[in-house]
């Protein structure tokens, strides 16, 4: 079992995976770790699902399971003790492994229930470490002073609002990983000073906010999702991209 600590700065939701057959979803699997993409993440907070021939695809494609690392987030609104460890059993047969490396949790359970899930959970190696679930960046930086959380989860809406609001994000924290879910629409495209800061690199202008965030200091940990390898390449090139500290620190200005 794997110790602590180890996410990759991209991380793969294979949600949208499901309609795949099972020899597509090994080549995925496969192609993320190829590219140094080594954590993934089951997010059940949503309407989300994943078909359950997702465990037997990674049990089929020679990856050993200390190669990767599997953080769940089993869902808002479970109140009681047994409705969580039933969703992280659940979780554990939908992936055909015996741990989690992470288990992200809403904290607005109370806190009797979630800290005595949480010991029996570690007590019988069900799970390694855990984290929280914000609704928005950095909300609770407060109560993360007295709960050992090891990483929090977060998502936001990729617009130029949202990429100036995070020039004021606080560097990396030794103790906690930052994964954060990038949401972005179509204005990229037709931002014509993103486009030639893009160009600039030979980037997308996507792909140019993308590593933009990964080379934040905060550390962020990008989620992605999506179906194919163009998708994993396409942030790959992003987050192995060299942007100028000079670029990198215009960026929000011109946006």
């Amino acid at each position: 079992m794997r110790q602590r600590n180890s996410y990759s700065r991209i991380i793969q939701d294979p949600e949208a995976w499901q309609q795949l057959s099972k020899g597509k979803k090994i080549q995925l699997f496969q192609h993320c770790v190829e590219k140094g993409i080594t954590s993934f993440l089951i997010d059940l907070s949503g309407t989300q699902s994943y078909t359950h021939d997702l465990g037997a695809a990674f049990s089929e494609s020679g990856l050993s399971r200390d190669q990767v690392q599997i953080a769940a987030c089993p869902g808002t609104n479970l109140t009681e003790e047994q409705a969580i460890f039933d969703r992280v059993d659940e979780i554990l047969e939908l992936l055909d492994t015996d741990y989690l490396d992470l288990l992200l949790l809403d904290f607005d359970v109370p806190s009797e229930v979630l800290l005595s899930a949480i010991k029996k959970l570690r007590a019988v190696g069900k799970i390694v470490e855990v984290g929280i679930v914000e609704k928005r960046l950095g909300e609770k930086k407060a109560f993360l002073e007295d709960f050992p959380a090891s990483a929090t989860l977060s998502a936001f809406s990729f617009t130029p609002a949202t990429v100036k609001s995070l020039t004021l994000a606080e560097a990396a924290s030794e103790g906690i990983t930052q994964m954060i879910i990038p949401e972005s629409g179509d204005w990229e495209n037709e931002h014509e000073e993103l486009q030639k800061a893009a160009g600039k690199y030979n980037l997308r202008p996507k792909e140019l906010l993308f590593a933009w965030l990964l080379h934040h200091k905060a550390q962020f940990h990008a989620v992605i999702k999506g179906n194919s390898e163009a998708i994993i390449d396409s942030a790959y090139k992003a987050f192995h991209t060299s942007i100028i500290e000079e670029d990198f620190k215009k960026l929000p200005e011109r946006l």
